[in-house]
């Protein structure tokens, strides 16, 4: 009886799993989703980068000021013996000459220390063989020997005007697409750039001032001076002859050979000092120098005007910030009469920021989807500042002025 159940219940389950196969074999196959009305996504570059040159005229710079170029020497007082005085055309110093130490047995006096014999300044008499001049023209004054100083006091009130040489920087910019304006017709994008560009201006000129001299004139006592230049002490070296003529021999076949103290003496304090003032506008040179470097940040909107597929036009108009950094420095040259030029120099450097305006123009046209160039035209304005060089000899000034600069860009463009 079991066998017959379970038989039966076997059976049974056979046909159901029968029947569910051949259902599942008349079930309609599932179907594959269809993607054809989905919209194709394509990325489109909104974003350009430019890169390139900017070459923009240069800044106007103005100087003016007065200075002193001071003496270089000093001559000390004009009254007391045996002083150091120093001068542009020579010096006089202090006597130099010695005479040998006796015994009072009329022998030299030997040191025991350095074994070398003992000499003594000579007793003072009012001369020195301690000296030097420099020029013919010193010897003006029969019987003396005139020494200079020479200074200056600028008095020129002018003012010199230089324009800066135009200068070749780098440009950079990039700009993003904002839209169209005018219902659609005329796009447009934010840009944002910054370049930098140099500053040199140089100049020179000679400028009225007062020219101080201070003379100071030593005797000779009627001894004539060799011709300049010269310096004493000096001497000269002479062969010891013989009743004959002939030249004396050493020992060991050389000629003897004897030195004998050639030295011109002249007072050891001026005989009279002098001082004169004359202005020209000759004995004094000026040269004025800047040199610097500025950048300009710059952000503002862009309006295109497509001209064909791959050309279109720009106009660009902003805000600018300009921070420049110069040097500044001034020269003065005293050119006296007699010995070389005096020069007196100053320096000072100086960094501001200036708030202005630009405008480009620009032609853009495309090799490709993504790359291309353009060029075009610069116009800027960003004022201008003063900076002076200020120290104890010198006060000046120059006005550096940033303001209606213009010039040409070029570069490469690239869309990301």
């Amino acid at each position: 009886m079991k066998i017959h159940r379970f038989a039966t219940i076997a059976l049974l389950s056979t046909a159901v799993a029968a029947l569910a196969q051949d259902d599942e074999r008349r079930a309609p196959p599932v179907e594959i989703p269809d993607f054809s009305n989905l919209d194709e996504y394509i990325y489109e570059p909104r974003s350009t980068l430019r890169f390139g040159f900017r070459y923009i005229s240069g800044a106007k710079t103005s100087f003016s000021g007065q200075g002193r170029v001071p003496s270089a020497d000093d001559p000390s007082l004009s009254v007391g013996a045996n002083l150091t005085r120093n001068y542009h055309d020579g010096s006089v110093k202090p006597d130099g000459r010695t005479v040998a130490r006796l015994d009072s047995s009329g022998n030299p006096v030997i040191d025991p220390q350095s074994n070398s014999q003992v000499f003594d300044a000579v007793s003072p008499d009012g001369r020195t063989n301690s000296w030097n001049y420099t020029n013919a023209s010193q010897l003006a004054l029969p019987g003396y020997v005139a020494f200079h100083t020479y200074s200056a006091d600028v008095v020129d009130t002018g003012v010199r005007q230089k324009e800066s040489t135009a200068s070749a920087g780098m440009d950079i910019s990039t700009s993003r697409d904002m839209g169209k304006l005018f219902g659609g017709r005329i796009p447009w994008n934010l840009t944002v750039g910054v370049s930098i560009n140099d500053i040199a201006a140089n100049t020179a000129d000679k400028v009225r001032a007062s020219l101080s001299t201070l003379t100071d004139y030593y005797s000779t006592f009627g001894r004539t001076v060799p011709d300049a230049p010269y310096s004493s002490p000096s001497s000269a070296t002479t062969n010891v002859l013989d009743g004959s003529g002939n030249a004396v021999l050493n020992a060991d076949g050389t000629t003897q050979t004897v030195t004998t103290d050639t030295s011109i003496l002249i007072g050891n304090e001026p005989a009279g000092r002098t001082n004169s003032t004359a202005t020209d506008d000759t004995s004094v040179s000026n040269r004025w120098k800047v040199k610097g470097a500025y950048y300009t940040f710059r952000a503002g909107p862009t309006v295109l005007l497509p001209i064909t597929s791959r050309l279109k036009a720009s106009l660009s108009l902003g805000a600018a910030l300009v921070y420049s950094g110069s040097s500044y420095t001034v020269t003065q040259t005293l050119t006296p009469s007699i010995g070389n030029d005096i020069v007196e120099t100053g320096s000072n450097s100086a960094y501001k920021l200036l708030p202005g305006l630009y405008a480009d123009a620009t032609l853009q046209f495309d090799l490709t989807d993504r790359t291309g160039f353009y060029a075009g035209a610069v116009m800027q304005s960003s004022g201008s500042y003063a900076q002076s060089v200020e120290t104890a000899n010198l006060h000046y000034t120059t006005k550096i002025d940033l303001a209606n600069l213009n010039g040409v860009r070029a570069g490469l463009s690239y869309r990301f």
